[in-house]
């Protein structure tokens, strides 16, 4: 089995945003060095297939590019991508040698812009500077042709019908992709919870929409992405061939399960431990009784692992989004998605959903 990895190298961030999933794991953790990120490497190379530089902002680390220039040379087949709040054109303009070495080494990135509006988004990345740092970030990547996402949180607020053709606008300027994670409610505080749940009608009513007007390229999603396509067949790859390493080296099973309990079982320090890794609880969960009845759960299995956990505290129960879990009726609807390979690292590593200004052929 090979792994697609969400790496983490750094607790330190230029921002401050409001829906952090990783903020107070970060502030309690020490960081693993240059040398204990080569050693993982070099042991379990053989089992990764890519790696996703995502939680703080990696370029802030004074070895980040040493590094993925490390695992470029010595191991070029492994992918490596990087998501970005936009940070990571300042850290090239300054260094050319740095520049060399983004281009060579990083095959994709994702930049993290909510907001199609300059304000919302500064204020909800708690930085005045956070829209032109992505600007600047997504201009430079479209100069260069690297494969670039435009990613966004999925709530409530940035799911209105003037930020979705706003970020739309955007992506079809840079020409790149959008990409939405829904919100997980990480955060301890219950407030910030409540606020940024996304509500299941406004989630419906929006990819009901983007499928009208624009276009949806990939549900990676246990449960939307087999309710819209009656011919879609998508997997849960969490905690299976899925996994994300904190900057302390810790690796847990899902980029938003990052509590103490799922992070004391396996680490980087650990000599070869791609080599036998397993999360039990979720290679081996079964679908809830209470989806017995339903005529897609041999796909659907439940729904998304994170979200049930996150939510109910177990797998036992079923997905928050599921039509039954809000009195709905269920729908399978028959949408076709454009997509004929793998888009981008995050393309089965993690319950995402990609969208394009392209429409499909009819």
């Amino acid at each position: 089995m090979k792994f697609n990895i969400g790496w983490g190298l750094t607790n330190t961030c230029n921002m401050n945003c409001q829906f952090c999933y990783s903020k107070d794991t970060r502030k309690k953790s020490k960081e693993a060095t240059i040398e204990d990120w080569k050693k993982f490497i070099d042991q379990n190379y053989s089992y990764i297939d890519s790696i996703n530089y995502g939680t703080g902002e990696n370029a802030l680390n004074r070895d980040f590019f040493t590094f993925i220039n490390y695992v470029r040379t010595k191991y070029p087949k492994i992918k490596q991508a990087l998501t970005s709040n936009g940070y990571i054109y300042e850290a090239v303009s300054k260094k050319p040698e740095n520049y060399e070495i983004y281009k060579r080494c990083i095959d994709e990135v994702d930049i993290s812009l909510d907001f199609f509006d300059r304000k919302k988004h500064n204020s909800f990345r708690g930085q005045e500077q956070a829209y032109d740092c992505a600007l600047n970030a997504l201009e430079m990547l479209y100069k260069d042709k690297k494969p670039t996402t435009i990613v966004f949180v999925g709530f409530n607020e940035t799911l209105t019908v003037d930020n979705i053709d706003g970020l739309f606008l955007l992506a079809k300027k840079y020409n790149c992709l959008l990409r939405m994670n829904i919100y997980r409610p990480v955060s301890e505080s219950s407030e910030t919870n409540h606020r940024f749940i996304l509500d299941y009608k406004i989630l419906n009513d929006s990819l009901k929409y983007i499928y009208e007007k624009y276009e949806i390229v990939a549900l990676n999603d246990i449960l939307l992405g087999n309710i819209y396509s009656k011919n879609s067949h998508i997997i849960e790859n969490t905690g299976v061939d899925s996994i994300r390493i904190l900057p302390d080296g810790s690796i847990c099973p899902s980029t938003y399960l990052i509590t103490e309990q799922y992070k004391n079982k396996y680490n980087i320090y650990q000599d070869y431990v791609l080599k036998n890794i397993s999360f039990g609880e979720f290679v081996n969960a079964k679908i809830p009784l209470a989806c017995l009845n339903c005529t897609i759960k041999e796909k659907c299995k439940g729904g998304v692992y994170d979200r049930r956990i996150l939510w109910y505290g177990s797998l036992s129960h079923r997905d928050p989004y599921c039509p039954f879990e809000n009195n709905d009726q269920f729908v399978q609807y028959n949408y076709h998605f454009s997509k004929e390979k793998r888009l981008s690292v995050h393309d089965g590593y993690l319950p995402t959903m990609f969208f394009s200004n392209k429409r499909s052929k009819k």
